[in-house]
């Protein structure tokens, strides 16, 4: 995912800094989460794994066990987002301290917590996040 990154934002590279502050910054936000976004939905829907899913020989279907269809996908990735990207911003904020209490930074990863510990306790160990979504991880039988 971060060279994946890396390479979407070669067109910005040239800016010189352009792209660190003001409207183009957030257009740069908004680009590389496109692009994120856009690689687990194409990965889950022509497999249902990522990489790094094929990896852990594991992949995302829906709930009845059907291959995730778009809507599916998209309520997948949306749901997900709500659990992961304020772990992401706390972490950024944890090696990039800005003028916010600590305290803060640890209340940004109770998302992240609250669906590994549903997992925990779920009848088919699955996240809390699928379940909302109505999506599953099973394992990818080869």
């Amino acid at each position: 995912m971060l060279a994946l990154l890396l390479i979407a934002t070669f067109p910005f590279a040239g800016m010189k800094g352009a792209a660190l502050s003001g409207s183009l910054h957030a257009i740069l936000q908004i680009y590389l989460c496109a692009v994120a976004g856009g690689y687990f939905l194409i990965f889950w829907l022509r497999s249902g794994q990522t990489l790094a899913m094929k990896t852990w020989r594991v992949k995302v279907c829906a709930a009845n066990n059907q291959p995730l269809t778009f809507k599916k996908g998209i309520t997948k990735l949306l749901v997900s987002a709500l659990f992961y990207v304020p772990a992401c911003v706390g972490l950024v904020l944890f090696f990039f301290p800005a003028r916010i209490h600590p305290v803060v930074t640890i209340w940004l990863f109770l998302p992240l917590f609250a669906t590994i510990f549903w997992a925990k306790f779920d009848r088919d160990n699955q996240f809390l996040h699928d379940r909302l979504a109505g999506t599953r991880i099973v394992s990818a039988s080869l």
